[in-house]
């Protein structure tokens, strides 16, 4: 706003000067093209500040509005078109039979351990079956180093 007021200063001092070097009524007329200029130039926000990027929104009305940027000294908002990089290519479409059997296979695995670990933490794990193993069953392993 105070780059506003120091540009109308200027512009009216130099509108001054253009009325004071010309006499008569073309001073004046050249004087009032120089300031309708200076207001059109010097009034418009030039949307130098800080910019802030809006995101895209639903309105109460249930349509959409898309990005736009906003300038923070005018208020003044606009759509922000970015550039669309190309579309993702489809490589794969439709439905393949031959995958729906591993699939269930994962999916019943997948389930199955989930219900473990959920079991383990309420401390409701089955326990596992103790063998008896006798005396004369245990095989002693020994390794030999190469």
């Amino acid at each position: 706003m105070r780059r506003l007021w120091m540009s109308l200063v200027l512009l009216a001092a130099g509108a001054a000067i253009v009325a004071a070097a010309l006499p008569g009524t073309w001073g004046y007329l050249l004087a009032a093209i120089v300031a309708g200029v200076g207001f059109f130039q010097f009034g418009r926000c030039h949307h130098q500040g800080p910019l802030g990027l809006l995101p895209p929104t639903t309105q109460a009305d249930g349509s959409t509005v898309p990005a736009r940027w906003f300038c923070d000294a005018c208020g003044r908002t606009w759509p922000a078109s970015f550039e669309h990089g190309h579309p993702p290519i489809r490589r794969f479409q439709g439905y393949d039979p031959t995958k729906a059997v591993n699939a269930a296979k994962r999916a019943d695995d997948l389930a199955r351990r989930q219900r473990a670990l959920a079991l383990k933490r309420a401390g409701l794990e089955t326990p596992r079956p103790k063998l008896n193993l006798d005396a004369a069953e245990v095989v002693e392993i020994r390794r030999f180093a190469k």
